[in-house]
């Protein structure tokens, strides 16, 4: 079954969409400094392809210091690296230029810090096997890490005071739901404090918006991407079979546009303008009709 052709698409990008100020400012550090990084520099191929391209080496994200004992200069990559690789790499005279993002650096790792100092025991909500969360959780002296319900069972007892915070990616969702099981189970007094960063939270509130109106969504971002990927659960919610991740235009499919006449696109805090362009002009290209495009999170008209 084709397409109809003379229909007409109208396609609607997420009015928050595409890399934030945060990877914007890691690639200008990659691109300057020209040194090996150690790890993707952000969770998107083809970001991470186009800086292989030009020459610059990428390494495995926590590689055996020995491997790297003869570089002078390494770059850090923009979810973190833990404080005692950062300690190891200057006993060892590398110097590392730092492409974490600003959030982490100047707003995450704060709090833990400042929450331990004052007698809290720090919970962080999110991946524990996501670069960000092995980074931050090494900036506190014992913090717990929770991904699901069931490790909530494992959290310590008798805590009287105790902080929830989290990876900056994760959904408020997952967030809220996993503070409210913590405080049935465990802490009663649970303090909460969502430490999402606003880029993401306005691309996840945007696609939300959005999924509840038009016939399908493509979220647009690297399969590793965890920023990414939320935005495709978000999607999912409201269309579960007609929501599509891909990382490349190339996998865009003229069957997926089969009785479309509104449809999405997100893009996640990692994924570059002109790959979402990209997507908008394979779509063009495998639509028979009409095809319009604007930015927006809701029907022509409505707040816009």
């Amino acid at each position: 079954m084709g397409v109809e052709a003379g229909g007409e698409l109208e396609v609607i990008v997420a009015r928050s969409a595409g890399t934030c100020f945060g990877v914007e400012a890691a690639i200008n550090i990659a691109e300057e400094i020209r040194k090996p990084i150690l790890g993707p520099l952000v969770h998107n191929p083809k970001i991470v392809g186009d800086l292989a391209s030009q020459g610059i080496p990428i390494l495995e994200r926590y590689a055996d210091l020995d491997q790297v004992d003869d570089l002078e200069e390494v770059v850090i990559t923009a979810h973190g690296y833990p404080k005692q690789l950062k300690v190891a790499l200057r006993e060892r005279g590398i110097t590392f230029h730092d492409a974490t993002c600003p959030v982490l650096l100047k707003w995450v790792y704060r709090k833990i810090r400042n929450f331990e100092a004052d007698g809290y025991h720090v919970i962080l909500i999110g991946n524990p096997d996501h670069a960000e969360i092995i980074a931050s959780r090494s900036y506190g002296e014992d913090i717990s890490v929770v991904y699901d319900e069931a490790a909530v069972e494992g959290l310590p007892d008798g805590l009287e005071k105790t902080v929830a915070i989290c990876q900056t990616t994760i959904t408020k969702e997952k967030f809220d739901r996993l503070v409210g099981c913590i405080r049935r189970v465990k802490y009663p007094g649970l303090r909460a404090v969502d430490t999402r960063c606003k880029p993401v939270k306005n691309q996840q509130e945007a696609v939300e918006m959005l999924a509840q109106w038009v016939d399908a969504m493509i979220i647009v971002g690297g399969y590793n991407s965890s920023n990414t990927t939320n935005l495709a659960r978000i999607a999912k919610n409201h269309l579960p079979q007609r929501t599509y991740h891909i990382d490349a235009d190339a996998l865009v499919q003229a069957e997926w546009l089969v009785g479309v006449r509104h449809l999405g696109i997100g893009a996640g805090t990692s994924t570059p303008k002109e790959q979402i362009a990209a997507v908008q002009s394979r779509i063009a290209e495998l639509y028979p009709g009409t095809v319009a495009f604007r930015v927006g999170d809701g029907p022509q008209g409505a707040g816009q």
